[in-house]
């Protein structure tokens, strides 16, 4: 018997009336997956049918997929691949594996030999990377920071000690309610020439993305970040190494 495969399906934040973030392949490619592993089934249904998937709703089969899933029931999703079934992974927003769930689905995939297929879409974590201006050859992400302030406040300069060092750029996610408070928290431990960049609504008709050193941030009216989803990243100035110069060259000598 033949596997089926698991298609990793992005889906945007704004669902325009011209499906203009969706790809005509991916809808077509959609249309055809009758089993759909969902982060959120409100979120999947509301996507199938803004895309106009032909099979009625009552006929898909959903399976729950999220950070609370187990591994046996992972396992059971994947067998679905195992009797020939493709099955599409859907999150609320974003990109399967990648600041969403999905990985481990995708992980017993590969221990079955059952083929993944990721399908062209917004990423919001490689969106705001591009907008940002920031370090697009060496980055992190880091998904979430931690919770408490104390921990969150060292974890912040922890990583810009980091990205001095480094030249590299890091990104990270916050719960929507915290957005304002984080925001607080980088200008509070950032240092003034650090680049910090906002992105805020990618996809969506109203998205925005600003950088803007720390020193200019603290004067400005702060955006309106709380219950919208954005994308923290900042970069570092780098340290400037010690002046060599004056020192007498170390000749190299090659073997012929």
């Amino acid at each position: 018997m033949t596997f089926g495969k698991v298609y990793l399906i992005p889906t945007p934040v704004s669902k325009s009336p011209d499906l203009n973030h969706v790809s005509e392949l991916n809808i077509h490619t959609v249309s055809s997956i009758q089993h759909f592993a969902v982060e959120n089934l409100k979120s999947a249904v509301s996507f199938l049918n803004w895309i106009k998937h032909p099979t009625p709703e009552h006929e898909l089969k959903f399976y729950e997929l999220n950070k609370r899933t187990r591994d046996i029931d992972v396992h059971e999703i994947i067998q679905l691949a195992l009797n020939g079934n493709d099955i599409g992974v859907l999150t609320e927003a974003g990109c399967p594996g990648v600041a969403d769930p999905g990985s481990k689905l995708v992980h017993a995939a590969h221990n079955f030999d059952v083929e993944v297929v990721p399908l062209i879409g917004p990423a919001s974590p490689i969106l705001a990377l591009m907008a940002s201006g920031l370090n697009g050859q060496n980055f992190a992400f880091h998904g979430y920071l931690p919770n408490k302030p104390k921990a969150r406040d060292e974890r912040i300069k922890e990583l810009e000690a980091r990205s001095a060092n480094e030249e590299s750029s890091h990104f990270f996610i916050e719960a929507p309610h915290r957005n304002t408070e984080t925001f607080k928290a980088l200008l509070k431990n950032l240092s003034n020439d650090t680049r910090l960049s906002i992105s805020a609504e990618l996809t969506a008709p109203n998205q925005f993305c600003k950088t803007k050193e720390i020193g200019e941030w603290k004067p400005v009216k702060p955006p309106v970040l709380d219950k919208i989803p954005v994308i923290f990243g900042f970069q570092a100035k780098t340290k400037i190494a010690p002046n060599l110069a004056g020192k007498k060259a170390v000749k190299m000598k090659f073997r012929k």
